[in-house]
């Protein structure tokens, strides 16, 4: 026992610090932050305090629905409360700094279950995660028809005609629904791998996609649409914060686009500023918008939506149990 303690404290302080050094590494070592013009985020800040204000206060709410989907899903195998969900997605944020895909986020979750098997919480929140990526995929490719003209417009030398546009359109639309249809039918997976020999010995785990009825499996959908919609509004409010003078929603399908590109590039999670600013800044650059303005509102959301969650996450690692008596 003495042995597991000891371990388990290793673990956690080891967390924290790797978890500083990337915080360090990417806010006073790497370029993109030091690319920022502080007078000018100063000055925005100062002239829209309120919205700034509103859009930090948005972070809690954003993640306060993550901390409802989880515990709504979770409590499949146990019973949790709020408090703990919370703690749990914050810790599960600091872990993700400095993983691949954030994949640490799911360990830094199911050790904060008590009973469960962790390997079905790890399942459990990859279903969670999957329906995020869903409504990212579903509402970014639909902007990204709505964009396909204005980029085609633009990009004259490669895209001659509109013919992209006509052969895009059936494609998107029928890959959304069969995205919407194999979330929907996870019992898919468990037919493709009961023909594998390994099935057998790990049927257990396969069941965790058979445990949510439609009804639930839409609730989850809604739970990850309601903060699609937080952090695209904390996006569109910090745009505004930053003087880009675009349509209502120009902005919005641009947003909605720039999420769906980031989200299916690996990247660490710390280091997603500088592809989160590359993609927004390339995006926007279509419609003549300022690219300091675009760079300030992204990694301002950046700093709000990840930075400021992971700090209060290493409050909540020593709570973490690795081991179980």
């Amino acid at each position: 026992m003495k042995y597991k303690n000891t371990l388990s404290l290793l673990i956690k302080i080891g967390i924290v610090l790797f978890s500083l050094f990337f915080l360090y590494s990417e806010l006073v070592i790497k370029k993109e932050v030091n690319q920022l013009n502080f007078d000018f985020l100063l000055e925005s800040f100062i002239n829209n305090s309120i919205l700034f204000l509103a859009v930090f206060l948005l972070m809690f709410i954003n993640w306060l629905i993550e901390s409802i989907k989880w515990r709504y899903m979770i409590s499949k195998i146990e019973k949790i409360d709020l408090i703990i969900s919370l703690k749990a997605v914050f810790t599960g944020i600091t872990v993700s700094l400095f993983t691949p895909n954030r994949v640490g986020e799911y360990g830094g979750r199911v050790f904060y279950l008590q009973k469960s098997d962790r390997i079905k919480g790890v399942l459990i929140t990859f279903i969670g995660s999957m329906s995020q990526l869903i409504i990212t995929i579903v509402f970014g490719s639909l902007a990204f028809l709505i964009l396909l003209p204005q980029i085609i417009k633009e990009e004259s030398d490669f895209f001659s005609n509109s013919s992209l546009i006509d052969s895009c359109f059936p494609i998107i639309i029928i890959a959304n629904i069969l995205l919407l249809y194999i979330f929907y039918n996870l019992s898919l997976f468990l037919k493709i791998f009961k023909r594998f020999s390994f099935y057998e010995r790990y049927d257990e785990y396969f069941k965790v996609f058979l445990i949510f009825s439609n009804k639930e499996m839409t609730n989850i959908l809604f739970l990850s649409l309601s903060r699609y919609i937080v952090f695209s509004l904390q996006f569109l409010l910090l745009l505004y914060c930053f003087d880009v003078s675009l349509i209502f929603y120009k902005s919005l399908f641009l947003i909605m686009l720039s999420f769906l590109i980031v989200s299916i590039i690996p990247t660490i999670a710390i280091a997603e500023i500088g592809v989160r600013g590359s993609v927004a800044i390339l995006l926007f650059s279509y419609f003549a918008v300022n690219p300091i303005s675009v760079f300030s509102a992204t990694i301002s959301l950046w700093l709000i939506n990840l930075v400021v969650p992971s700090i209060i996450g290493l409050f909540f690692v020593s709570s973490l149990k690795f081991f179980r008596k």
